[in-house]
């Protein structure tokens, strides 16, 4: 098992790394606000078949919606936790400052 001799952050990194967690969250935002209205299914007919397909498509449609918020919401929740700890440490060593 090796330690944490080895180990190196650099403040800077994180950051940027936080800043584009948020811009991907923000894009995948984006991208199903634009597309979303695309991937609703109106049934081709009156027949049972037509309107359960466009019923259980739209029901899919719903539950990855769903699914894509949560991720996100994730995205953000990841890069916040890393933006505090970045501030901790970064906090943390100037108490250490000789």
């Amino acid at each position: 098992m090796s330690g944490t001799d080895d180990f190196r952050m650099q403040p800077a990194e994180v950051t940027e790394a936080t800043k584009q967690l948020d811009a991907l969250a923000s894009r995948v935002e984006q991208l199903m606000a634009t597309e979303g209205p695309n991937l609703t299914v109106t049934a081709a007919g009156r027949d049972e078949v037509s309107a359960r397909v466009a019923s259980t498509l739209n029901a899919v449609h719903a539950q990855m919606v769903t699914s894509i918020g949560q991720g996100t919401t994730q995205v953000r929740a990841t890069a916040a936790t890393l933006r505090a700890h970045t501030d901790d440490v970064v906090a943390a060593e100037h108490d250490f400052t000789v």
